[in-house]
């Protein structure tokens, strides 16, 4: 019976491997605890079938605070807000009300679309909150959170006001946080190739690239983009990122003190672009503080 026991024992921890390993995020998934909160699902926000959020209402929820929107990462090709739902339940945990909308993807649609879509979704947000009972401060205080794709989304938002101004979204920008997001975006690279086909080139200038700019200049690239009146930020990168290499953060945080926008760059040691996020998850903190660093950026806001 021992024996029988140990090992079916070592099944169980083999094949726990194994998912940790091919599939990271169903496992912080199935893992993640959902006391915290509500999760609304499937909340359409336009017409495409793509076009849906869900949101997570924390069990002590307060209107005091701003709405996180998580933004999904997955080279603009791929990910669902499915596979995010440890992250809706972390800054659940935290007590933020918080929102994680898909949006269409390559080849469906090629940029600007990823990040017009997700400006639809914050537009959206305080109809949706009005029909679900929940108040809220007027104009809506919202923080972008985005992992990778997601990040670069996020930061594309919170430096160009004019996406979220054509979806006519009334909120306010309170802060962003970007995890190993590409920031500075080569368009020649093989994960962005046709993704991102008749962006605008723009003239770098000596004053860019003295500032921590580098010479990808185009209508895709937070850091050709960021001005002085983008929120504060906190810029979060894996120094094991071969995804993403951590340049992008720290290039984007010489960008924001140069213009003296508050930003807070971290790189871990030993972090991967996987566990960065994955970190989120109650049963993945071991792996880094991310979840403590968002959430005392966040009281900070």
């Amino acid at each position: 019976m021992l024996i029988e026991g140990l090992m079916a024992l070592l099944v169980v921890l083999c094949t726990l491997a194994v998912l940790v390993v091919f599939k990271p995020l169903w496992v912080m998934n199935y893992l993640a605890m959902g006391r915290h909160c509500q999760r609304i699902k499937d909340i359409p926000y336009a017409d495409d079938d793509r076009h849906t959020m869900d949101v997570y209402v924390p069990s002590a929820y307060s209107e005091d605070k701003p709405l996180v929107v998580f933004i999904h990462g997955g080279g603009w090709d791929e990910g669902h807000k499915d596979d995010y739902v440890f992250a809706g339940r972390a800054f659940s945990e935290m007590g933020y009300l918080t929102a994680i909308p898909n949006y269409r993807l390559y080849p469906q649609v090629q940029f600007p679309h990823f990040v017009e879509d997700v400006a639809l979704a914050i537009a959206s947000l305080s109809a949706q909150l009005t029909e679900l009972g929940l108040k809220f401060r007027h104009p809506l205080p919202v923080v972008l959170v985005g992992h990778s794709a997601g990040a670069h989304s996020a930061a594309m938002l919170a430096s160009r006001a004019d996406y979220l101004v054509q979806a006519q979204a009334q909120v306010e920008i309170k802060g962003l946080v970007g995890l190993a997001g590409p920031y500075n975006l080569p368009l020649g690279d093989k994960l962005v190739v046709g993704k991102f086909d008749g962006v605008a080139l723009r003239e770098v200038s000596a004053q860019q690239i003295d500032s921590g700019q580098v010479d990808n200049g185009h209508d895709a690239n937070p850091i050709n983009l960021a001005t002085d009146s983008m929120p504060k930020a906190l810029l979060i990168h894996g120094a094991k990122d071969i995804t993403v290499r951590p340049h992008h953060s720290e290039s984007l945080g010489r960008r924001l003190q140069y213009l003296s926008v508050p930003c807070q760059n971290i790189v871990y040691e030993g972090t991967n672009h996987r566990h960065l996020v994955g970190a989120l998850s109650f049963f993945g903190r071991f792996l880094n503080p991310v979840y403590k660093d968002i959430e005392r950026f966040l009281k900070s806001l």
